[in-house]
């Protein structure tokens, strides 16, 4: 497939300019003596998901006096601004550009996207699917709550929010030893949310089958009103159970799959494997998802995009030689332009593209 050669700023002014979030090339560089102080009243939802993410305040006037006077806060602010710029937003554009050019042709345009296994991680899921409104997101880390950042030091919780978040902007995935002591989903969300230039408009708790969750409703740089549904719950075989009836709300979705630890693979997770096949109209995975092996010629379409060898050596014993063989025999591919899960180099980064028949 053909990639378009145009200039970033004719990209964001293109047709297709709502499947596009804002390049890093085009948003001028903090300045916290210009940009920060000023602001009254009380603090919206979006105001404390903009003070986590560095990002000036509408209202809130501790929280615009805390940004406008706290050289530390520089500090944490500056860092992000400066890797989202860098690496982050120029990431997301190739993401939603790929969307636009190579999987949108492939997919359709989901609007409900299921992410197993995809803790707080609607940066990458929103850019991947830029056009989807709903974004069903599973893991293990704590719900939370919207925190407390009007307190007297709210310091050391920005710095917490700093170090989870590095690694995802960076690289485009969560470390899983660094998420123990993380805080939780909901400002992680929140934060992210901001730092891409989306309003959280509401957050609110909620249940899926006796398991906590949160909705956070946003309006995203992508266009349109959308919500993130995180919830807290063990996929495993002896956990899945309890969020299944929930879960049967999102059938015909699709689904999504990315750095999943090879979970998919386990016969421990067959429950969660066999729901995403049967209720899902489309997959798209790297191969850390689904094993290539389930997905039978006579229900399903799979395209296969990048390269594929072998997952890297932390993941060895999960190597899928059918897959293997079938990416020789579908011979080169392009690229896909942005690493993808723990194949952060852009020659290895592998999706399949997997449509129900």
């Amino acid at each position: 497939m053909k990639r378009l050669a145009l200039p970033i700023a004719a990209l964001l002014l293109s047709h297709c300019s709502t499947d596009l979030p804002p390049s890093g090339e085009t948003q001028a560089a903090l300045n916290p003596a210009n940009d920060y102080g000023g602001a009254t009243g009380e603090a919206s939802y979006g105001d404390i998901a903009r003070f986590m993410a560095g990002r000036p305040v509408r209202a809130g006037a501790d929280l615009s006096a805390f940004q406008k006077n706290s050289g530390d806060y520089h500090t944490h602010a500056l860092e992000l601004d400066y890797i989202w710029r860098k690496m982050g937003s120029k990431r997301s554009l190739r993401q939603a550009q790929y969307f636009h050019d190579d999987l949108r042709p492939l997919l359709g345009s989901p609007s409900t996207v299921v992410y197993p296994f995809g803790g707080p991680d609607i940066l990458y899921a929103s850019s991947i699917f830029p056009r989807a409104s709903t974004y069903v997101l599973i893991g293990l880390e704590p719900v939370g709550s919207v925190p407390d950042v009007s307190s007297s030091n709210p310091l050391p919780f920005l710095s917490r929010i700093s170090t989870v978040m590095e690694e995802p902007i960076r690289h485009g995935y969560y470390i899983t030893a660094e998420m123990r002591n993380a805080p939780s989903v909901t400002p992680i969300m929140m934060t992210s949310i901001a730092l891409m230039g989306g309003e959280v408009r509401n957050v609110q708790a909620i249940s899926a089958g006796g398991r906590s969750g949160v909705q956070i409703d946003f309006s995203s740089p992508y266009g349109g009103n959308k919500k993130v549904i995180y919830v807290s719950a063990d996929l495993s075989n002896s956990g899945f159970g309890a969020i299944r009836g929930w879960l049967d709300g999102y059938s015909g979705a699709t689904g999504y799959f990315k750095a999943a630890s090879y979970l998919p693979h386990d016969g421990s997770f067959s429950g969660i494997r066999d729901w995403m096949l049967g209720n899902c109209r489309a997959i798209l995975q790297d191969d850390s998802g689904i094993p290539y092996r389930y997905y039978d010629s006579n229900s399903w379409d799979v395209t296969l995009l990048g390269n594929y060898e072998r997952p890297i050596p932390l993941f060895a014993k999960w190597k899928q030689p059918d897959l293997a063989a079938a990416y020789d025999a579908a011979g080169p591919r392009e690229e896909i332009p942005f690493g993808s899960g723990y194949h952060m180099k852009m020659r290895d980064a592998n999706f399949q593209v997997c449509k129900r028949k």
